[in-house]
């Protein structure tokens, strides 16, 4: 019986020793974080990636609004802020325009994302 007891912890100590070696690798990959916008991961923006071949920028939230701007496929932009509005087409509807930098798009010519990074991750796929 002390035998066996025995034999089998040292089986079990030479197992986890061997764990031990083959768990620790001397190929450590690196992490290098961007930091290059530090808003890209905060929780207080949302970003929107172009999924239209080209999209025009409305000075103000409305399809009759005058054009100040384009953006192409694949662009990601953060979002300033939102509007609900009454669909031009369905008054029963609504749709969201968003505001960016550059002046309005209605919620047809985006995806939202909650981080930058996803935006691009996907705006990456969608270009190659």
């Amino acid at each position: 019986m002390k035998r066996n007891l025995f034999n089998t912890a040292a089986i079990l100590i030479l197992l986890l020793s061997s764990f031990s070696l083959f768990s620790c690798s001397k190929n450590k990959t690196e992490i290098v974080l961007d930091n290059s916008d530090p808003n890209a991961l905060s929780p207080e923006y949302n970003w929107a990636l172009i999924i239209e071949p080209y999209a025009a920028f409305r000075k103000e939230p409305s399809w009759s609004s005058t054009v100040v701007d384009h953006c192409r496929l694949g662009d990601v932009l953060k979002i300033e802020g939102n509007k609900i509005l009454e669909s031009s087409i369905d008054s029963k509807a609504k749709e969201i325009w968003y505001r960016f930098e550059q002046g309005w798009l209605s919620e047809t010519n985006v995806s939202v994302y909650q981080n930058k990074l996803k935006a691009e991750k996907v705006a990456k796929s969608m270009t190659e």
